[in-house]
């Protein structure tokens, strides 16, 4: 018994390991984007990738419902041709999610008929963020961290640093268009890979067998109150960029954004090389109703992302001031107070973030999208209040402010499961 444990464990520390690896050269390019954007694009170009970024990652929790929330339980346990159909239900109802705000990139066009074609852009990498989320999603769920990091790469990653290389090969492609573009190519990349990977040619065609609608609207039904506390947890992440852009200007959105893609970078690979191995075992174990492996495995997974964490967070403060002269953007290291207090408030929404997942596994679905919403209003509220007074600063302080909230709300609900 010890020996198959033992092996479980080294297996598990393999899928980690090579997870992290793969979501550090993610990040790698990642940080590589900002520092190109922030040396060949003017901040206000920066300012505008940011708002851009952010109104993406509002996009891929508001599409769907968070559907998968619920059906990703319930994946882990089917067998093969009912998670084929269930894969193949899920893309049409995302697929019918966009068309139907499709007609609101028409009125677009009548709005802003000079931007027609960015606002384009940005809709369909919206749309692509998304489905590729949904598929990343399912992978994992599906015990293929290592295939899903690869496709994440593909994704965030890869057409990152291909970007980096023909800004520097060929300098007419150094601008937003062509970073924006790239984007989309690269996340298109990306789902045809995952798509490959889930095996898409044997999912069911609709003649041979009809969508579950049903099913699709039990989970909405059961999803619906975490999809907005989801809502409520990006946006209380990101819309304070548009905060910063309606006090003080596009140029500081820009250096918010430059700082909050470190943050970011740092999120999704700790959450996602560590958190994500750890939450498909957390469900089993949760489900099996093993609450010493669930409790142990909960603290490891708590322990790994602090100590992770803390090493990036402090070496992002540390490194990216410096870069400041080099990118030609003194600002940067002029504000290298809010740089700090931002990572300070990622390092402790990461922990909060382990405590969701000990949540998520034992369906303690209230709690979570409770503490979502209290954090986008107090998120909102302090920057709101802040920004105007402080500029820049006021942005770090009400990040972890509100961070410590939401880890205090996360943790009150795991010491009642205790209790």
């Amino acid at each position: 018994m010890a020996h198959v444990n033992f092996a479980r464990r080294l297996a598990q520390f393999r899928s980690s390991g090579l997870s992290f690896l793969l979501r550090l050269a993610s990040l790698v390019g990642k940080f590589g984007l900002s520092i190109y954007m922030a040396r060949y694009l003017s901040l206000d170009d920066l300012g505008l990738y940011g708002l851009i970024f952010s109104l993406t990652m509002v996009a891929v929790a508001f599409y769907g419902g968070r559907v998968d929330y619920d059906l990703n339980r319930q994946i882990v346990k089917m067998d093969k041709q009912e998670r084929y159909g269930l894969l193949r239900d899920q893309s049409i109802f995302f697929a019918l999610n966009y068309a139907v705000s499709a007609p609101l990139l028409l009125l677009g066009r009548h709005f802003f008929h000079d931007s027609f074609r960015l606002l384009s852009l940005v809709c369909l990498i919206c749309w692509l963020e998304s489905y590729s989320n949904l598929l990343y999603v399912n992978t994992f769920f599906l015990g293929r961290p290592i295939l899903a990091n690869i496709a994440f790469f593909v994704r965030a990653g890869l057409w990152s640093i291909m970007v980096i290389v023909a800004g520097l090969a060929f300098p007419p492609v150094r601008n937003l268009w062509f970073v924006l573009t790239s984007w989309a190519m690269g996340t298109a990349l990306s789902i045809a890979l995952n798509l490959w990977v889930l095996e898409v040619q044997y999912w069911p065609n609709i003649r041979s067998v009809t969508v579950d609608w049903a099913r699709i609207r039990t989970a909405l039904g059961r999803s619906f109150p975490i999809w907005i506390g989801a809502v409520g947890l990006v946006g209380g992440s990101y819309l304070d960029r548009f905060v910063v852009g309606a006090f003080l200007d596009m140029k500081a959105v820009g250096l918010a954004t430059f700082y909050t893609s470190f943050t970011g970078a740092v999120g999704t690979l700790v959450s996602s090389s560590i958190l994500a191995v750890v939450v498909p075992k957390l469900v089993k174990d949760a489900a099996q109703q093993r609450a010493t492996e669930y409790n142990q495995e909960l603290r490891r997974g708590g322990f790994s992302v602090a100590a992770v964490s803390a090493v990036l967070c402090v070496a992002v403060s540390i490194c990216v001031p410096q870069v400041a002269s080099a990118v030609h953007k003194p600002e940067i290291a002029e504000n290298a107070l809010a740089l700090w207090l931002l990572m300070a408030a990622t390092l402790v929404r990461l922990i909060a973030e382990t405590a969701s997942c000990g949540l998520y596994a034992r369906h303690k679905d209230r709690e979570i999208w409770i503490g979502n919403g209290i954090f986008l209003f107090v998120s909102l509220l302090l920057n709101l209040v802040l920004v105007p007074l402080l500029g820049l600063t006021g942005l770090g302080l009400s990040s972890i402010v509100a961070s410590g909230i939401l880890l205090a709300l996360r943790q009150e609900g795991l010491r009642f499961l205790r209790a």
